[in-house]
Parts: C-alpha cells; structure tokens; sequence
C-alpha cells in the first residue's frame, strides 16, 4: 500500500511539473506577442525605484517571475507616477504596474489581484498633539503623492490635499510648514525622514479611513487575454516566494542602520548645501562617467549620502596631482579616494578606513614568482606619478628604476610591451585593466607588505563632516561591504571535492528538468524560427556589401560575412570564428589596432591585414562598439586598397619625374657656364701653342679652373643618382650632408625664379629614414613655396634652418614670404589629390607624398601660416617644421 502511494505521488509530481496554466489561445498570443511594453515607477521605493540608473525592487522581482512563468518579454518604462500613468492612459505602453483599483480606471482599464497591500500610515512633528484621528484633519492641510485613488475622498471630508511627487517633498513640506501632516507607506515615509535627516518627524499611527493601497497589474479594456495570462502567471508564484521577496525588500530592518546624530551633526548637515568632491579614473575604486563617479568609491559614497542626507557634488580633476592641488587650494571639500601615505594625510582630516586591498606586483612570464620588491632591485618599475604606489616606492625603496606615467593603463601597456619589468599596483585596479585592456602577458606574480587602506580626505575646517562620515562608515555592515566588492571585483570559484550522493541527487532531478526543457522547447521553436529568418535576413544584408565585416566579442571574433573569407583567403568562415582579432592583423598594425579598440573615435585608417596563407594586404579599416542584446561587440569593416595604392604609387613616381624633369631644365641652364669655361681654356690653349706663348704655370692654374668645373658637374649628376635610385628606409643619413645635396639640386630653381635664400646649417647629427626619399620629401616642400613665390612682384624669400629643440630633437623648418594659405584650406594640404592648382599642372601628390615619407620614419611634420622677421623687416608666409 505504501509502496502505490509513493507511486503515485511520484506520477503526480511529474504530472504538475509539465502542467501548464495557459491554454492554447493565451499560448498562441505569447507566441505572436513575444515583447510587452510595462510602465512602471523610478521613485516608489521599495516596490520600483532607480539607484545610479539601476532599476530595482519588489515589483521588478515579480516581473521577472512573470517572465520564466509565461515566456513573455517585457519592455519596462521607469517614469514617476503621473508619467506612467498618462503613457498606460494613452495607450504608450500596454501595462502598468503599482496601479490601485478604482471605478473611475475601470472605464478604461482591468486589473489584476493585488500582488501586494501597502497600509497608508500618517507622518507629522514630534511636537504636534493635536491629532485624534480623521475628524481633527479638517481644514488642516495634508501632502499626498500626486494622482493617488483616495484624493476626492479626503477633499470631500474638508481635507485641504497638497499634491506632490515624491515622499521627500512631502515631508519637506511639513518641515517648512507648507503642510501639517503627509501620508505615505510606512516604508516609504520612514525612509524620507532617515534619509534625509528630518528627525523632527514622526509617523502618528496608520491612516485606517482609506482602504489599504492596493497594488496590481492593469492592462487595456480590450485586451482581456493579457490580463488573463498575467493573472494566470502572479498565481503560479507561490505564496512562500511572495513571502520571501516582502521579506528581502520591504521588512523593516532595511533601517537598521539608522545613525544616531548629535544636535549639532543634525544642524550641519541641514545648512550644509553640497559637498564639493573630486577623483579621476581609477577603474574598478572610481569610474567617471557622466560628471559623476560609480565604481566601488562611488558605492560607498551613495550609502554615506543615504544614511546622513548629505549632497556630494563632483568636481571634474584632469589628473590625480590635480585633485590634490584643488584640495590644496580649498577648491574641494572633500577627496574619497585618499590612501594612507603621510603626504596625503598631512593635508588634512582623515576618516577611519572604509576599504582596505593588497598592492601586487604585475609582469610578464618573464618572472615566475616574486616575493617583494627586493626581487626587482635591478629591474624598471612603471607606476603613475602621485598615486599611492608611487610615494610607497620612493619612500621605501629610492633606489628603484621608476618609469613615471600618467596613469595605470599607459604604465601597464609598458610592461606588456617590454619597455618596463612590472607594474607595482592596486590590486583591484590591476586586474581591471588587464582584462579591459585584453593583456594576455601580464599576470600578479606577487604581492607587496604594503595594504593600501582608503580613506576620506577632509579639509582640516569640517571637524563635524569628519565624524558624521565616521559614523556612516560604522554603520555599514560586513554584508554590504561584501556585496560592493563583488558588484566590481571579479572573484575565483575554488574547485570543492566530489559528493557523489549529491551527484546522484542532481542527476535525478536534471533528468525532470530536462523532460520540463523539452517541453519547453517545443513553445519556444516558434521564436527560434523567427530568430532564424531574422538571423538570414542579417546575413543577406551583410553579404550583400562589398566590405569585409567582421563581428567581434572580447577580441574574439563571433561573425564574419563571405567578403571577409574572401579578402583573408579561407575557405569558410567557420575558419574565421572562434579566432582572436589580432590574428587575421599584420604584425606592424597589431598595435594600431588594440589601441583603436579601446579608442571612442570611428575615423577610418590604414592597415596591413594577414590572410591565411600569410600575405599582407593593404586595406582600409574602420570600427565601432556596440551593444548589442546586452552583448558588448566591436564591428570592424574592411576595404582592400591594394589597387588604389599601387596606383597611388605610380602617379607619385610620376609627380617625382615631373619635379625631376624641371630641375633638369633649371640646371641645363646652369651647366652652360662651367661648359663654356672648359670650352674656352681648352682653345685658348691651341692658340698658346699657334702664337708660341705656352705658358705652363698659366696652364697649370687653367686645368685647376676646368678640374672646379668638372668637379660641380660630377657632383650634380651624383646627386640626381641619389635622388632617383632606391634604398632601406631604415638608413642612416647625416642632416647636414642631406640639407647640403638638397640645396645643389633646388638652387637652379630657387636662382631662376629669383628666391633669396637664406640657409642655417650647422646641425652635424646622424639619423635614421633614408636621404633619397627625404630628398623628396623637402623638394616637394620647397616646390610649393617656389609656386606660391613666382608671382611676388617684391622681395622673395625662402629660410632653411636646421636645429636642436630643448629636448634634442632634430627640427628642421622651412618658411616663405608668400603670404600664407588660406585657413580654410590649410587643414586639407596634405591629404591625397587636393591642389589649388589646375588638373593640367599639379596632381595634388606633392605634400601628401611628403607626410606619407615622414610619417612611416615616424618623423612630424607641421604646417602654419606665421609672421617672422628678417634683417629687422616683418614678413609674412607659411612654416613648415619637420621634427625628427
């Protein structure tokens, strides 16, 4: 007999498991109408209220549930109360939530039961004696949330009703004796006087003249059949998870932490208007974003506000030593993000410690396992200027190798590159920025004596804010502290032993959940379909364009249309999917592109791809970070330039020989003299020999004269050699020598159209780039200058000077007297095919060859219209500086 029962209750068990509430008209609904738009409150804490542009509480909670239960999807709309309620009124979304019953709705709406009742409680001073009951509220004045069901029914008892937004301005309204009394939920009322500091108040008992607030769902007379599912869904909840999620939103130890004030602490906090504060980045502690800071600072800095009803007012900083000359300069009150260094804790009051974290130390497989900084004595350690680790170091360990950076990321990617051995850090901030940065060479080899512990930085006038912040710090518990680090700190799960009695528990159950999944599957392949076609109707329209694209999560590549297998060379793109981005990247652009990656800015640029059988190819690139279904990807589009490039190459050869072909013209004309002097000496000498004057010192002295000539006209064919033939870009080269062969070639051109040329030359100095092309590259520069001169009807001048800045770098700047370029024009001189010139003339090359040549040697070259004087004369034209 026993052994039936158990069979049976078994049966029946698996029987409930794979009911369902709906029938086959609600079923075939949710299949057609998978996405419902739910008004819902930003402000009605508890039950549905923002934090930080969070959406939370009691009722999203439900909602969630009616989402597993019935497989709808709802799109929520926060708003406060008299918004939500217009937009569900004018049929903007096709249900609202915190929404009581009364006749006057029910014109135009259907409700569900109350998923909960929220008893409506009176609040007034402490010092108030006068209320009885309902009766003693005549001709008094009550605040009430605005819109709410029991308004005409306080007016009709002789109540004057003062409508307001939210339980804060309610109870500001009795406090500064706009109101008597305010009515609102317990918790609600409660946590506007806690919140804001308003102990002068208190809650009077509760207001039995009005019924309950009930709160439901309410959805569109004319559509009874989603009110019907969402019934069917809120009875599905069963009553221990309802009590369980009143008890994780709405008991009433969410006040546990009430802070005990001093009347003089409750005086400061209510004349205190803001606190001025200011961080930088300091990713997970500080994140900046929006003019305001979240992170695990900005977390304990909401709960401070919370519990003491003080306003925080970010101060933007552009670095970590300005917040602390602002704090210096009393231009903030206030620093939250202060370590334990002297040098910080000498500028002022410091709190007790809210937060404390090892320092590690970070490399690359270079280093197994470091102890302590003793084990890098002979290595270079990148760390921030001014941050904690920073003055830790240099205390502790002056003789250290320090490369200083302006922040963690730049001091990261230094040792990732090799230029530096560690990073010495937080260790919070350090595993932000490895796996934001995707450094898959880094690692914590190991940790410092030194525990940062943060701290509240206070100007030394607030003694009173340095206890009240006190006093909010003691008040968070263990449980909150936790939940803030693991909001934003990734932690590690530890593999436990195997309980096979568990094993076999769960392997029992999964096989019920998996009987549940299929059923569920056979609901949900409606949608898959949908999907489906969706997913093809994307894939049309990818591969209909002629760009390569390319989908991306965390560098890892999750799409690729068929432009892209056939640009990199696989046959399928199953090939493709599953690799790292960089993969599929030359090895000179690799770094180009994780920084693009991590770049705001979309401009296209130029780079090499790798294709599968491992040639370059030159391509234009372009990417974006999107979300997408709250997935974070990157798509990157590729175009092949290769032909548009050889082309490119060719017409610059061209401009090359036109240039070419002109200085030969000027210097054809030059060569006519020391021609003509070789000619004449030679005859003369026939003649000496005719007349019998041979005189051989005289003949001596001639063949010197025709050995200069010869020599100039050897040295000008060299020179053209060098500038036509080819070499390594990588070539060293003297400067001096370069500017010296320069001006040989352009000086027939420059004497033609009449320059003076003014030259100062004396940087003797070894670099690297190769000379022919740079030859070029300062032709081009000089050629524009010739062309802007040739119509000057006055002086014509063109200044060349080569020099050291203060940093030892070699300049080299080119300047005119031509007037200038119009600044309208002056932006766009260096980009390919732009000329001022006609077609027939110029092919708008010339410049753009000459940023392409000092570009790749990593040289800079800047343009500007600039006045400068001569010979005590003013002049106007246009500066070219080369820094090398």
């Amino acid at each position: 007999m026993c052994i039936k029962r158990v069979i049976f209750l078994l049966f029946f068990f698996i029987n409930t498991l794979f009911s369902q509430p709906f029938n086959k008209a609600e079923e075939e609904w949710i299949a057609s109408n998978p996405v419902i738009t739910i008004s819902m409150l930003n402000n009605f804490e508890p039950f549905s209220y923002e934090t930080r542009e969070v959406h939370k509480g009691f009722t999203l909670d439900i909602i969630k549930r009616i989402e597993e239960i019935s497989g709808l999807k709802f799109e929520i709309k926060t708003s406060k109360w008299a918004e939500a309620f217009d937009n569900f009124k004018n049929k903007k979304s096709d249900v609202i939530s915190e929404i009581s019953f009364t006749d006057e709705r029910s014109q135009f709406a259907i409700f569900t039961t109350p998923y909960y009742e929220i008893p409506t409680f009176i609040f007034g001073l402490k010092s108030d004696t006068t209320y009885k009951g309902v009766e003693s509220l005549r001709g008094k004045v009550v605040a009430v949330s605005r819109g709410l069901f029991y308004i005409d029914y306080l007016k009709k008892l002789g109540i004057k009703v003062l409508e307001l937004d939210s339980s804060f301005e309610k109870a500001q309204a009795v406090i500064t004796g706009k109101a008597n009394y305010f009515l609102a939920s317990y918790t609600t009322g409660q946590k506007a006087i806690i919140d804001n500091t308003f102990f002068t108040l208190k809650v009077h008992g509760e207001f039995t003249s009005i019924k309950k607030e009930d709160l439901r769902f309410a959805v569109h007379r004319e559509n009874a059949i989603l009110k019907d599912i969402l019934q069917k869904s809120l009875d599905e909840i069963e009553i221990e998870e309802f009590s369980y999620l009143a008890k994780k939103w709405i008991s009433n130890n969410r006040f546990e932490n009430k802070i005990d004030f001093s009347r003089e602490e409750i005086e400061y906090i209510q004349h205190k208007e803001e606190i001025l504060y200011s961080e930088v980045n300091w990713k997970p502690l500080s994140i900046i974003e929006d003019n305001r800071m979240k992170g695990i600072m900005g977390d304990y800095l909401d709960i401070v506000s919370k519990r003491t009803g003080l306003n925080f007012k970010f101060v933007p900083s552009s670095s970590w030593g300005d917040v602390l000359q602002k704090f210096k300069e009393k231009k903030i009150d206030l620093i939250p993000g202060a370590g334990s260094s002297p040098q910080e804790k000498s500028l002022g009051l410091v709190s007790q410690s809210y937060a404390k974290y090892p320092f590690v130390i970070v490399t690359t497989d270079k280093y197994t396992y470091l102890d302590s900084l003793v084990d890098l004595k002979d290595a270079t350690v990148a760390v921030p200027k001014y941050y904690t680790s920073y003055n830790f170091i240099v205390k502790n360990y002056p003789e250290m190798n320090l490369i200083i950076t302006d922040d963690i990321p730049e001091a990261l990617l230094l040792v990732e590159n090799g230029k530096a051995d560690a990073f010495v850090g937080h260790i919070a901030t350090s595993l932000y920025y490895i796996s934001e940065l995707h450094l898959k060479n880094l690692k914590v080899s190991g940790t410092t004596i030194f525990d940062i512990e943060h701290h509240y930085l206070i100007q030394n006038d607030y003694p009173i804010l340095l206890s009240i912040i006190n006093k909010a710090f003691n008040s968070i518990s263990l449980r909150e502290r936790k939940e803030i680090n693991s909001n934003w700190i990734q932690t590690t799960v530890v593999e436990e032993k195997v309980d096979y009695k568990l094993i076999f528990l769960a392997t029992f159950i999964f096989l019920i959940v998996i009987a549940v999944f299929i059923y569920r599957q056979s609901l949900l392949k409606k949608y898959n379909d949908n999907l489906k076609d969706s997913y093809n109707d994307i894939q049309s329209i990818m591969n209909s364009t002629m760009e390569a694209i390319l989908i991306t999560e965390n560098r890892k590549c999750i799409e690729v249309n068929e432009s892209a297998v056939k640009l990199f060379g696989y046959s399928s793109k199953e090939e493709m999917v599953g690799q790292d981005l960089l993969n599929f990247i030359a090895k000179d652009y690799k770094k180009l592109v994780k920084s693009k990656i991590l770049a705001t800015v979309k401009d296209p640029y130029e780079l090499d791809i790798l294709t599968a059988d491992g040639r370059n190819i030159q391509t234009l690139g372009k990417g974006a970070n999107l979300k997408l279904s709250g997935r974070k990807v990157r798509i990157s589009s590729l175009i092949d330039i290769t032909d548009i490039k050889n082309k490119e190459k060719l017409l610059i050869e061209q401009s090359k020989m036109a240039a070419l072909g002109e200085m030969i013209g000027h210097i054809a004309h030059q060569w006519r003299q020391p021609l003509s002097v070789i000619t004449i000496i030679a005859t003369s000498w026939e003649v000496y020999e005719e007349l019998g004057t041979f005189d051989k010192k005289k003949v001596l002295e001639e063949g010197k004269t025709i050995l200069s000539n010869a020599k100039y006209l050897s040295q000008t064919i060299d020179d053209f050699r060098l500038f036509i033939k080819g070499e390594n870009s990588s070539a060293e080269f003297n400067i001096k020598i370069l500017i010296d062969n320069l001006i040989r070639l352009v000086s027939p051109s420059i004497q033609n159209e009449q320059i003076k040329l003014v030259l100062d030359n004396n940087i003797d100095r070894v670099l690297l780039g190769g000379q022919n092309k740079l030859l070029q590259a300062f032709i081009n520069i000089i050629n524009n200058s010739i062309d802007a001169l040739k119509n000057k009807k006055d002086e014509k001048l063109l200044l060349i000077s080569v020099k050291e800045d203060v940093n030892k770098k070699v300049v080299v700047e080119f300047k005119d007297n031509a007037g200038g370029i119009k600044e309208e024009i002056i932006t766009k001189i260096f980009e390919p095919y732009f000329t001022t010139k006609h077609q027939s003339e110029g092919t708008g090359l010339g410049l753009y060859m000459t940023y392409s040549i000092l570009n790749k040697i990593d040289a800079e070259i800047k343009v500007e219209n600039s006045e400068f004087f001569h010979n005590e004369k003013k002049y106007k034209g246009v500066t070219f500086t080369i820094t090398f």
